[in-house]
């Protein structure tokens, strides 16, 4: 049996008798999701080698406080591998600032005026390019901070003309400011005062909004105009609330306004707002209008190409050889699947022979695309097959395919391949059903006698998603990973999710239902997971006096807060020491009454600390999660500090927006299918 189906209870049961056999077992599993999971602290393929290590290692020697009964072993896998990373990266930044003290003035003195003059002249030629009825629609959205209903109602024109002409006018600017769109994301005051020459932007304290540039170009759908534009009050640039601490980790963010709302519920035909009750509109045309290339994916713009990799492509040198193995473009996205291999047993481990050998980006023309993602599996003692992404790509529409695309690596190596065309068809034509919040396509085919379904979801692109194995979350907790298919006579076969795996590069799965005959079917889906991005929430908290803000703050679904803080009684060997236990209880809630938060992955706290080297503590305090009562909305996490070290007083608790919440849809589908 694949160690992929093989059930966490039959590995733990494994690990009792054969530690060895156990954790290989364990490791293979579940290598890749650890890998994920710390990838979005440390960049380092190494550090990720060493907290990867470092993740089943703890495990091992405490793995009698995992309870199955109260946390998924993914989840439970995932706290501790997102904790190591934490830690890690801490570590890092801790080096650095004892190497050098970079004075950020003096960086913003050595940018050239050259280097300003250019930016000017890629936004003017950029901006030239758009009609003037987009550059319309362009100031009406950033510069009056209008949402596309608002737009389409001022220019008496339909919603969707709207829509679609902001998204085209969007992706031209994309392809001339790739670098530019990359130097706004960090706010930096040169690109800032270039844009507000141009009038792209306004003055901060005319901002209605906050100026967030998204990690891909296209817009955000109506649900994000209506509903964060009332959750989220004003923000100007400068309010950082305090001092500067870790990117992405530690930012404040301001409280959210109707955190303490009553629950709301889904109805039939409309979703209602947190505030004011107002329906999105979730109008299922729009999902009927995509289009799909069976064997690569859901394309949510019909006018965008889809391609393939044309031939494999191979580059060896005395010591490694790499092999594009497969790559694909979608939805703005290249994933390449590259083959990396020893050519003899001379050469150097494989540790000093991957940090010479990393992807570091994609190129096509004079544009480049920075990896955003990737994971790394051994395959045996001499070979590891890397996937990667890169997203916001821009490819032009070519019948003949693409030509000479590199992929280069941090070792100096670069592969060129071509790219050929993949023919698409509607939805419509395949087994499909679609909802209020997103809808479900099916592929069913035949395969050596057994009935394979690709499932693929098909989202809205509002802010939640459809997690690709439908009816489990992001890490892979929730229910047994079994699909049912009913035939007319009643009989029914159960599905099982083929090469699973949480938090991969992975877009939708393909489920395999045996033997099955030929005839009409109804496919089954009990309920749909979701996901989302956390909004950054701190949450001052002081074990020792027992203070916390008695205050619920919201994130994309839901709202979260601190519950209880408990005392632990100490063991006998401790109870002279500096090191203090509690229990912390977070509860959370959804703002939507079919539509339950079932967890989120992510928490993470801090305080003042001085570490010793010489200490268990890495920075003198340790948080673990304990269980997650999703029907009753508590996670349970153990806090142990020394007080030596650490200064609880200073603690807080904290989301960053690289972590993710989940939410079960409990809307079924039946969707209808004939196999001959």
């Amino acid at each position: 049996m694949e160690v992929r189906t093989l059930a966490d209870e039959r590995i733990l049961d494994i690990l009792e008798k054969d530690s060895q056999r156990g954790m290989a077992l364990l490791m293979e599993k579940y290598t890749a999701l650890i890998w994920h999971v710390s990838s979005h602290y440390i960049r380092n393929p190494e550090d990720i080698k060493e907290c990867v290590n470092d993740t089943f290692s703890e495990f091992y020697f405490h793995r009698k406080r995992f309870k199955s009964e109260k946390s998924s072993l993914a989840a439970y896998l995932t706290a501790i591998a997102r904790n190591k990373a934490v830690s890690l990266y801490r570590k890092e930044q801790r080096e650095k600032k004892r190497r050098a003290d970079v004075d950020s003035e003096k960086l913003a003195e050595k940018e050239s005026q050259i280097e300003q003059a250019e930016l000017r002249t890629d936004i003017e030629r950029a901006m030239s390019l758009l009609k003037p009825n987009e550059l319309q629609i362009i100031r009406m959205k950033y510069y009056d901070g209008m949402s596309v209903r608002e737009i389409a109602a001022s220019l008496n024109l339909p919603y969707e003309t709207v829509k679609k002409r902001h998204q085209r006018s969007v992706l031209k600017l994309g392809q001339s400011l790739m670098l530019i769109l990359a130097l706004v994301f960090i706010l930096t005051a040169c690109v800032y005062g270039v844009l507000r020459y141009l009038e792209v932007i306004p003055p901060i304290g005319a901002w209605s909004w906050p100026w967030i540039w998204e990690k891909t170009d296209e817009p955000k759908e109506e649900q994000e105009d209506d509903i964060r534009e009332k959750e989220v009050p004003e923000l100007h640039l400068g309010d950082t609330g305090g001092e500067q601490r870790e990117p992405d980790m530690d930012a404040d963010l301001p409280e959210q306004e109707g955190a303490e709302e009553a629950l709301l519920s889904i109805s039939p035909t409309a979703l209602p707002m947190e505030e004011e009750g107002k329906a999105v509109d979730m109008t299922p045309t729009v999902m009927d209008e995509y289009t799909v290339s069976p064997g690569y994916g859901v394309n949510v713009d019909p006018k965008e190409p889809v391609y393939t990799l044309a031939e494999k492509e191979t580059v060896e040198n005395e010591r490694y050889g790499l092999t594009l193995e497969e790559a694909h473009y979608i939805n703005h996205r290249v994933t390449a699947t590259i083959r990396l291999y020893k050519k003899n047993d001379t050469v150097e481990s494989w540790k000093e022979l991957s940090e010479g050998i990393n992807v570091k980006f994609i190129s096509f023309k004079e544009f480049k695309w920075n990896r955003t993602y990737i994971s790394c599996r051994s395959i045996d003692s001499s070979t590891e097959l890397l996937v990667c992404c890169f997203d916001n790509v821009s490819l032009p529409d070519l019948e003949k395919g693409i030509e000479n695309i590199s992929i280069l690596f941090t070792s100096g190596d670069s592969i060129s391949f071509s790219m050929s065309r993949v023919e698409q068809e509607k939805v419509t034509e395949y087994p499909h059903q679609t909802g209020e919040l997103g809808g479900i396509l099916a592929i069913p085919r035949f395969e050596e006698g057994s009935l394979i379904i690709a499932i693929h979801p098909l989202d809205d692109e509002d802010e939640f998603q459809i997690v690709p194995a439908i009816i489990v979350d992001s890490a892979g907790s929730g229910s047994e990973r079994i699909l049912m298919i009913t035939g007319e006579d009643g009989t029914t076969y159960a599905g099982e999710c083929i090469r699973y795996h949480p938090m991969g590069e992975e877009t939708y799965f393909e489920w395999n239902f045996g033997k099955v005959r030929p005839g009409s079917y109804k496919l089954n889906i009990p309920w749909i997971y979701m996901q989302a991005k956390m909004n950054e929430i701190n949450m001052p908290i002081d074990p020792l006096k027992n203070l916390w803000d008695d205050k619920k703050y919201s994130f994309p679904g839901g709202r979260v807060w601190i519950q209880d803080c408990i005392p632990l009684d100490a063991k006998p060997e401790e109870e002279l020491s500096m090191i203090k236990k509690w229990r912390i209880r977070i509860g959370y809630d959804s703002v939507y009454e079919n539509c339950p938060v079932t967890g989120f992955y992510g928490l993470s706290c801090e305080m003042d600390c001085d570490p010793s080297e010489n200490d268990r503590f890495e920075t003198g305090y340790v948080m673990r999660m304990i269980s997650n009562d999703a029907e009753n909305g508590i996670w349970e996490y153990d806090l142990t500090a020394n007080l030596e070290l650490s200064n609880p007083q200073s603690m807080h608790l904290f989301f960053s927006k690289t972590d993710t919440v989940n939410l079960r849809w409990n809307q079924s589908f039946e969707i209808p299918f004939t196999v001959e």
